[in-house]
């Protein structure tokens, strides 16, 4: 009986998952993506992807996509970081060969804006002349403003909440003077003044620091019409002009009185200094009115008069 044998080749080694393969690695790939922390989940471009411990790292592309080969097989650790948004990780597992995808969500830093402190003096006849700072910031939050769940002001070692104002789209806050230490808004002049916005999930924004700039104390002094003077229907009105060294503008209010409580009916800004006088040109109808003139720097701090009142008894 003649046995006849042939030569059976080796098998193919070009499988990257064996051993023997000369395209064999011994590492996997993490691929996913970066991605905005609510719906609906826009891609983060430019994001570092770092995985460790190999400390091996890639960046998002322009849709916040990115892919790392090379990836070590065993447990690993990706953390996702952008300018703006708060870092976040994930724990995953890589396989020799494998592709592990995962999605990581970064939760944008809110960002505060433009803070003012601005000054307000408001004399009148009783009980005393009235001292308050109001307080604004403009907060934003790329995840949107409905993410911001508070903002405080912080002057030395006190922390005032500030409210939003829908219709200013700003944090604010008006302080008097009285809840201040001593009961004086001199106390704020030369202190450092910041706000800070915090998220939902945490993240926290200090703007920069801003001051006080002034407190006027001087304004002008209605002189006519004033203490319940008879006065026509288009009135004339005068005032003695303080003596102020920084530049400043006029602003003229008038109100009426119905049983004691004012009702605001004309305003008038951006006056200038040089003038003493303006002529009311509309037709006031029989009653009791006051008016008051004011002060504002280019700052926007303002110091008013105390009330001038008038009655105009008919045309």
């Amino acid at each position: 009986m003649l046995l006849m044998s042939g030569c059976i080749p080796d098998a193919s080694h070009d499988n990257p998952v064996d051993p023997d393969s000369k395209a064999f690695s011994n590492s996997g790939t993490l691929s996913g993506n970066v991605l905005s922390f609510y719906q609906p989940y826009l891609g983060i471009s430019g994001a570092l992807v770092t995985i460790q411990p190999s400390g091996i790292a890639g960046w998002t592309n322009s849709a916040g996509v990115f892919s790392i080969r090379g990836i070590p097989p065993g447990n690993a650790r990706i953390i996702a970081s952008h300018a703006g948004y708060l870092t976040d990780s994930l724990d995953t597992k890589t396989t020799v060969g494998g592709d592990a995808k995962v999605d990581i969500h970064l939760d944008a830093i809110p960002v505060v804006g433009v803070c003012q402190a601005v000054t307000r003096k408001i004399d009148q006849w009783w009980p005393h002349a009235v001292y308050s700072a109001s307080i604004t910031g403009t907060v934003t939050d790329p995840d949107g403003l409905g993410d911001v769940v508070g903002a405080t002001l912080q002057v030395d070692t006190m922390r005032i909440a500030l409210t939003y104002a829908p219709s200013q789209q700003v944090f604010q806050a008006t302080v008097d003077a009285a809840s201040l230490p001593q009961g004086n808004l001199e106390w704020l002049v030369g202190k450092s003044l910041s706000i800070t916005a915090r998220d939902r999930i945490g993240a926290i924004a200090v703007g920069k620091p801003f001051s006080v700039t002034r407190i006027i104390q001087d304004a002008p002094i209605p002189l006519s019409p004033t203490a319940l003077d008879t006065a026509s229907a288009s009135p004339q009105l005068f005032w003695a002009q303080p003596t102020l060294l920084f530049p400043y503008s006029y602003r003229l209010e008038l109100f009426r009185l119905d049983q004691g409580v004012p009702s605001l009916l004309w305003s008038l800004s951006n006056l200038s200094p040089s003038l003493s006088g303006y002529h009311y040109t509309d037709v006031l109808t029989t009653g009791t009115f006051f008016w008051t003139i004011s002060v504002v720097d280019e700052f926007g701090n303002l110091s008013r008069s105390k009330e001038a009142s008038f009655v105009v008894i008919g045309q």
